[in-house]
């Protein structure tokens, strides 16, 4: 993968380089810090005055306040957006890393990772560290800008009074030290949420199939467990943090009570108390926040672990288990520790058969990747291709604004594969939503759509692992027939799997498989149909 991905980099070097892409942004953050907690202090000042008789309440000073308050609207709004902007931002490109390295990476690289906990890495984990950067490192800037302002003030008003803050320092330390002691319950309560995530799903989709689920107790009972397990990990970090959240507020009640007896004891009067209070106030807002960081800082830590966990295992083609040596289509691969050779030299519909199990869409599948490796382009549609909830011009286009002829040959096909039928009218098929993973398709409906979808594209070759396995011998024919006479397709590769003869004499060529031997047969479809390994393997068929 390129150097240039932000997931490649660690994490201290990652938040340098996103400090640095969004420099200007922080500039304007930290002004807009600086003149809220000087607009801030003001007020504080203003009252004293007032206490003291120094200044009376009339319009101009009523004219003041109603200008501060206003300003310090603008400056803390504006401060929130220049510092959760840039965290948005970084929360795009994280995912758009994380969604394409998943693209370009073989599915066995991360294959202990199911969908409900590739989602937790990609909403819930990217979340956490979007509000890292943004909220904690919001809180960090304002404690650092509220210290700068306001310390030199409080100093100015009565130097002996700073020790009175104590009892808040120490009550955020307290806090702060627990929240970082259960990140640990944090993470794990993460990693089991994208298991329960994972089981919703798949309840979701045996829903569709299985009329007896609520019979089936014994998974079931294992939601409920993964379920427990979550909550257990998440009471044990949210009650450690919230019983100790209290003190922050008992710490500014004690240095309230404090700071006031030092100012009486020094024969102070009431303004200077008032002012006091009004300051310890401004004091507790950066301090509570800081106190917070804590928590976010626990949870984004962990979730960068576990981002990187994922990322970690996204490697890249060139690194997948095999070797392959191609010569324009020619294709030299590991078959269970023996070397394969598959050649497809010219422009053709290539087949690779065999029994079930034999290792067909492995084969495939790693063909395909090998392809992409060189830069070929592709089409490959599986044995369960994946719909979105979109039109079918959505679903065929996937993003792209179709020309006019664009969509007037895929009419063509979805008239050629027989889909013309799911609308009264052929002009409203493109229109037609599919609902859910296509779950307003059938089985082979949705096979024939994921099939003109890839031929649509501009790919060279076309990669089908048993394409026509839910159409009759009949319909298959007319269908590739009728591939075969587009002018586009004819100097285009077709790599198909099936285990049915007709599927193979329907190709040029073929590759015959065998568990143990790899290649049993390889050749001319024509020239192999009288070959005695051939008949003996599709002879209950031929009968």
């Amino acid at each position: 993968m390129s150097k240039s991905f932000r997931l490649n980099r660690k994490f201290l070097p990652w938040l340098t380089h996103h400090f640095k892409e969004f420099i200007f942004w922080y500039i304007g953050a930290f002004l807009s810090l600086y003149l809220l907690q000087k607009l801030q202090v003001t007020l504080p000042l203003m009252v004293k005055e007032m206490t003291d008789g120094k200044v009376s309440l009339d319009l101009k000073l009523s004219l003041t306040f109603l200008s501060i308050a206003l300003g310090i609207f603008v400056f803390r709004t504006l401060s929130r957006l220049m510092f959760f902007y840039p965290a948005r931002i970084q929360q795009k490109y994280l995912r758009a890393e994380i969604i394409e390295a998943l693209e370009a990476t073989h599915p066995d690289s991360y294959q202990k990772y199911n969908s409900g906990q590739i989602y937790q890495v990609l909403y819930n984990d990217i979340n956490n560290l979007r509000a890292f950067v943004g909220f904690a490192l919001l809180q960090v800037g304002n404690v650092m800008v509220a210290a700068f302002v306001l310390w030199p003030v409080l100093k100015q008003f009565e130097s002996d009074i700073t020790i009175t803050l104590l009892p808040m320092i120490g009550a955020m330390i307290i806090f702060s030290s627990v929240a970082a002691l259960t990140q640990k319950w944090a993470k794990k309560a993460s990693e089991t949420q994208g298991k329960v995530q994972q089981f919703l799903m798949e309840t979701y989709q045996a829903k569709a199939t299985i009329k007896n689920f609520h019979r089936e107790e014994d998974f079931v009972l294992k939601f409920i467990e993964s379920s427990k397990n979550e909550l257990g990990y998440f009471l044990k970090s949210s009650l450690a943090i919230g019983s100790v959240f209290p003190l922050i507020k008992l710490g500014f009640g004690f240095s309230l009570l404090w700071g006031a007896t030092v100012l009486v004891a020094q024969g102070k009067g009431a303004s200077e108390v008032i002012f006091f209070s009004s300051f310890l106030f401004l004091v507790l807002e950066p301090l509570m926040f800081l106190s917070w960081i804590a928590v976010v800082t626990a949870q984004g830590s962990a979730a960068w672990k576990r981002i990187k966990e994922l990322w970690n295992l996204l490697t890249p083609l060139h690194q997948i288990h095999g070797s392959v040596v191609i010569d324009s289509l020619d294709e030299r691969c590991l078959f269970w520790d023996q070397s394969i050779e598959i050649k497809i030299k010219n422009p053709s519909w290539f087949i690779m058969t065999g029994p079930t199990g034999v290792g067909k869409s492995y084969l495939l599948n790693l063909l395909a990747n090998q392809l992409k490796l060189k830069k070929i382009s592709l089409s490959l549609v599986t044995q369960e291709p994946f719909m979105f909830n979109d039109t079918l011009e959505g679903n065929i286009f996937l993003g792209k604004n179709p020309t006019d002829q664009d969509k007037k040959t895929a009419l063509e096909l979805l008239t050629l594969f027989g889909l013309h039928q799911l609308t009264p009218k052929v002009e409203d098929l493109l229109s037609l939503m599919v609902g859910e993973n296509g779950k307003r398709l059938s089985g082979g409906e949705k096979k024939r759509v994921a099939l003109i979808r890839g031929l649509m594209t501009d790919a060279q070759v076309f990669l089908w692992d048993d394409p026509f396995s839910a159409v009759d011998v009949i319909f298959e024919r007319k269908i590739i027939e009728g591939i075969k006479k587009i002018e586009k397709f004819k100097q285009c590769f077709f790599i198909m799997t099936s285990h049915r003869l007709t599927t193979v004499k329907e190709c040029h060529e073929f590759i015959l498989l065998d568990k143990l031997m790899g290649i049993q047969l390889q050749g001319s479809v024509k020239e192999y149909l009288d070959h005695s390994t051939f008949k003996e393997f599709f002879h209950e068929q031929m009968v």
